[in-house]
């Protein structure tokens, strides 16, 4: 009987395992799940999807082709069992092959579910790997068909045997190496015949005068970059950090290898957004193509307008070139010999940055890419220590306020930012401007930062930094602002002040009015009281009272209105606003002063 009788004849023993598969290919030393099956496949003459059947990975559900779960990335505990009976190989083995074998390094698989693939995508975007394809050397594959791990690390650059680039993509069928088809991938080959390991063997799509079929590519002649020996060194060195061989060091200080790589992502963010041409160029010796690689993915960054996955600081490098270039430009950080050489280049970008968010008017981009413990002294000593609205605010005399962040609601006055707050904000949506104007009285009432001054106003943080991290650079004249914002201060003050947070407090609960305080006013107009009409007149008693934004009321909860979608929502308060008469506004406004209770503290 053939090998491929015997194993399209396995079946589960009656312990529910895949019964020992013959002549099972010992995996090479840092060979990656995938190489190896696909050698395995090769020996028993079969698909790789029909041999990832044979030993029993687990499938993802609803999929028509063989798609193992998580494949390559991590084996689910079904997967491992079945795995390691079919085929022998131990759990260790089986797991050193997986790109979860650098979870404590490279990689940080916090957020992983091994029941939600979902969390994959999420972790595909963030971690510097690659998830579904992989780079390769030729020569490599030339002397044997074995595709080490490594290779699939966004870091992967340059060969240290060869001293070559690796490759991305083919050069025929113009997918990356080992991704299987064009566009999303969809699980592993199931074609069969025997498997050429010297070719390509992506799927490629049928052309105008060629049948689908699996790409020829001879591996070994694709072209190859000869790269200099200082970039062949540099490699190697973070390689062996990524294994765990010997202990990383970040400038004078031992650091653990999952804090180095940190330093390295940031340190990359950083460069990516203000390193030059000749800082490259400084660097191991680049190439001219390599250093293009990463200028042409720094331009195409900042000219994005809609933003993206691929145009965050933080996303893996995209390609071979760019990652040699990456590690490159963060050499002298990462290694410097000194804290003073780490600390020039580190000001000299941090100041770039700066002047280019101005110029640009733009928030800062590096606020979502987290700070290494072992740079963050560095980084925060050489950070400019206040903008130039803070500056501008500092260095005004400190007025005597008769209001405090209690007095202040979360939208000022419609009005008053219309004529005084509005002409330094060009372009800005009048609820952001509004919001960002009650964060500017709060400073003046004496909050040290605009996160204080989001804390003491009771105010969304997530939303008082987006309105913050952006609005403020669009602001010119900043003494001009300031005194725009004192006027609006005085105007508060003028009108008799009020406690909203206490109104804030009061409200919280208010989600929906009765029904007999609407039905006297809503009857003689031949409306009906539904709960929609009761939980819209509730927020439109919140906003009135506190000055908020109605979306915030509490009345707009969205689990008090699943599975309505929020589009609906906010159509069905837009008719309401404008629909209310005069008599339901005042006898809203009177359920509402019940509520409140003067008396208790609130005016």
């Amino acid at each position: 009987m053939s090998h491929r009788s015997r194993l399209e004849g396995a079946v589960m023993d009656r312990g529910g395992l895949p019964r020992r598969l013959p002549a099972v290919p010992v995996p090479a030393a840092g060979e990656a799940f995938a190489s190896w099956l696909t050698r395995a496949a090769a020996d028993w003459q079969l698909s790789p999807g029909e041999a990832a059947q044979a030993i029993g990975l687990e499938r993802r559900r609803g999929v028509s082709v063989t798609a193992p779960l998580f494949f390559g990335v991590v084996l689910t505990e079904r997967s491992l069992v079945r795995a390691a009976a079919a085929t022998g190989l131990g759990a260790r083995v089986l797991r050193e092959m997986q790109l979860s074998r650098y979870a404590s390094s490279v990689l940080d698989f916090s957020g992983l579910n091994l029941t939600s693939e979902a969390s994959l995508s999420r972790l595909g975007h963030r971690e510097w790997a690659l998830f579904t394809s992989s780079r390769a050397c030729p020569k490599c594959l030339a002397e044997r068909p074995v595709w080490p791990l490594w290779w699939r690390l966004g870091i992967a650059a340059v060969c240290p045997v060869h001293r070559v680039l690796l490759v991305d993509t083919c050069r025929r069928c113009r997918i990356r190496l080992g991704q299987g088809y064009a566009g999303r991938p969809r699980g592993l080959l199931t074609r069969r015949g025997e498997l050429d390991l010297k070719r390509c063997n992506n799927r490629r799509p049928a052309g105008r005068r060629r049948k689908p079929g699996l790409c020829d590519q001879k591996l070994a002649a694709l072209p190859t970059t000869p790269v200099p020996s200082a970039l062949v060194a540099l490699q190697q060195r973070v390689l062996d950090i990524a294994d765990g061989s010997g202990q990383p060091r970040v400038v004078d200080c031992t650091v653990a290898p999952a804090e180095f790589f940190a330093g390295l992502r940031f340190t990359a963010a950083l460069a990516r957004l203000a390193a030059t041409y000749e800082d490259l160029a400084a660097g191991a010796e680049l190439p001219d193509a390599l250093a293009n690689a990463f200028a042409a993915d720094q331009q195409g960054r900042r000219a994005a307008r809609r933003g993206g996955a691929g145009t965050q600081l933080r996303a893996s490098p995209p390609s071979a070139a760019h990652a040699a270039a990456v590690l490159a430009v963060t050499a002298p950080v990462l290694f410097a010999p000194d804290r003073d050489t780490c600390r020039e280049v580190l000001t000299l970008w941090m100041g770039r940055a700066v002047a280019w968010r101005r110029t640009q008017g733009k928030s800062d981009p590096l606020r979502s890419v987290p700070r290494p413990p072992c740079l963050e002294p560095l980084i925060r000593s050489i950070t400019p220590p206040t903008s130039r609205i803070a500056g501008a605010l500092a260095a005004r005399p400190e007025p005597v306020r008769a209001f405090t962040a209690d007095h202040l609601p979360h939208l000022v006055d419609a009005d008053d930012y219309a004529e005084l707050i509005a002409p330094h904000l060009p372009g800005t949506a009048p609820v952001s401007g509004r919001r960002l104007a009650t964060l500017a009285l709060g400073r003046l009432a004496g909050a040290s930062s605009w996160q204080h001054a989001a804390a003491a106003t009771a105010m969304d943080s997530r939303k008082a930094a987006r309105v913050t991290n952006t609005l403020v650079q669009r602001i010119t004249a900043p003494d001009a602002f300031w005194a725009a914002i004192e006027q609006v201060a005085d105007r508060l003050v003028g009108r008799s002040l009020v406690n909203y947070a206490f109104r804030r407090r009061a409200l919280a609960g208010l989600t929906a009015v009765p029904h007999a305080v609407l039905y006297p006013v809503c009857r003689p107009l031949e409306h009906d009281v539904t709960l929609q009409r009761r939980r819209h007149a509730a927020a439109w008693i919140w906003q009135h009272f506190t000055g908020g934004d109605v979306r915030e009321a509490p009345a707009y909860e969205p689990v008090l209105w699943a599975p309505t979608s929020t589009g609906s929502v906010r159509e069905g308060w837009r008719r309401f606003a404008a629909w209310i008469p005069g008599t339901v506004s005042m006898q809203l406004i009177s359920f509402g002063r019940e509520l409140l209770h003067p008396d208790a503290g609130g005016t």
